[in-house]
């Protein structure tokens, strides 16, 4: 930093400061995040436009009797890109005010929500045959239960993340909805990354939105079969309870998983994991240093090694079933066009799902090039 800029008083008021542990705070501009001591906390108090970095160091070493390089954390904080505002385009998602969706996650919307639980589970319990059956799944032709399939699983998808938006808006967040992968899944994904500068306990609701309109949406279909037989609304079941089912699979950065991570207090959990687990198979840390690595990282470090078990059963128990499901219809509906174009759809589908689960395969085996 020039003289000039360090004789000027610093204006940091717009970072947010957020008690996150013990002696432990998250900073950020809305787009860019750092953890620091409570001592760096103290100096970005003091850095509200009312004083210069030298004035700062003489108040905090003052106050909590440590002297801080304060050029030196600023030239710190530069690096990180924190000295600025971000500069980002609007999106649609802004246009949503918290006051506008607050209210879905007032003590009024739990009651409601506890109360349709309690209703599903007496109905469940009174007719056990509303529980899902993928026997019982595929419904008239199975051209139009494949399209009605895709079309619902994709817009409960959406509605899903309407619900992470929504939990974020509702807390003054800004939320970015794009699609990614996860392994070998393409996925719709919430970007929330401004949840930092909320408290560790009102992030929950962010992280279990998602779920919580699953829970909903599955909790009414449950509670309209007891009433009246609707195909629609038995594929509805079916999708938002595999949705969950999904969620719990966080050896993959699902809703669940942030939720574990967040409790943890280790906001690097998964990579924290991946970095322990190659430590001890490549035998390049002796068990004794292996085992400094924290409780949460190497319990977590077991979810990830099953993880892949889970996801096999997953895959064995939902999609398996249903895509035989369909064959088995379409099968029994030959000859005809329908039937030949759902097989065909199906069949494209593993393709592509092979073809992504097997470039991935290749990558991981491929020998990284030498450097140089």
């Amino acid at each position: 930093m020039t003289s000039a800029e360090l004789d000027s008083k610093t204006d940091l008021s717009f970072l947010t400061v957020v008690a996150d542990g013990p002696d432990d705070y998250v900073i950020g501009n809305g787009e860019t995040f750092v953890n620091v001591p409570g001592v760096a906390a103290a100096v970005i108090a003091s850095l509200d436009g009312t004083r210069t970095a030298a004035e700062a160091r003489a108040r905090v070493l003052a106050e909590q009797g440590v002297d801080v390089d304060v050029d030196a954390f600023l030239t710190g904080l530069g690096s990180a890109g924190l000295l600025n505002r971000p500069e980002r385009p609007p999106n649609r998602w802004d246009r949503i005010r918290p006051h506008h969706v607050a209210w879905l996650f007032s003590r009024p919307a739990h009651a409601v929500l506890i109360l349709l639980t309690a209703c599903a589970l007496a109905a469940a319990i009174a007719d056990p045959g509303i529980l899902p059956s993928l026997s019982a799944l595929v419904w008239s032709d199975s051209f139009t239960f494949t399209v009605a399939f895709v079309a619902g699983s994709w817009l409960l998808v959406l509605v899903h993340e309407l619900g992470h938006i929504s939990a974020a808006r509702s807390l003054g967040v800004r939320a970015e909805l794009s699609l990614g992968t996860r392994l070998q899944f393409l996925v719709v994904q919430t970007r929330i990354t401004g949840i930092w500068a909320v408290p560790r306990r009102a992030r929950y609701r962010a992280y279990l939105a998602g779920m919580r309109v699953d829970w909903f949406l599955a909790c009414a279909a449950t509670c309209t079969l007891y009433v009246v037989e609707l195909p629609l609304v038995r594929l509805v079941l079916v999708i938002c309870l595999s949705q969950i089912a999904w969620q719990f699979m966080f050896f993959m950065r699902t809703g669940v998983y942030y939720a574990v991570a967040n409790a943890s207090g280790n906001k690097n959990l998964m990579a924290d994991a991946q970095a322990h687990l190659r430590a001890t198979l490549a035998r390049k840390a002796r068990s004794a240093e292996t085992g400094k690595a924290p409780l949460s990282v190497r319990v977590y470090a077991w979810f990830l090694v099953i993880g892949r078990v889970l996801g096999l059963g997953f895959f064995a128990g939902y999609t398996v079933p249903v895509t035989m499901a369909v064959c088995r219809q379409s099968i029994a509906e030959l000859p005809g066009w329908q039937p030949v174009a759902t097989l065909a759809l199906v069949a494209a589908g593993w393709l592509l799902y092979l073809s992504l689960l097997g470039r991935r395969l290749i990558s991981s085996r491929r020998p990284d090039r030498p450097a140089g």
